[in-house]
């Protein structure tokens, strides 16, 4: 039988906190943030964690 891998994607802390300054700093600066660079580099960062199926979802 096959072994089916379950993979949760997620955002690394770094790059929560950078999104986190860069609006921050648009804000003070009263400059608008580009969402589709933020986005692009949302796509590179994202991270995969194999996680442990329960036991309802083996069945």
């Amino acid at each position: 039988m096959a072994r089916k891998v379950f993979l949760l994607a997620y955002h690394p802390w770094w790059f929560r906190l950078y999104v986190v300054a860069v609006n921050t700093f648009a804000y003070m600066a009263d400059l608008e943030v580009d969402t589709d660079k933020l986005e692009a580099q949302g796509r590179k960062a994202t991270r995969y964690r194999e996680i442990e199926p329960t036991d309802e979802a083996s069945q």
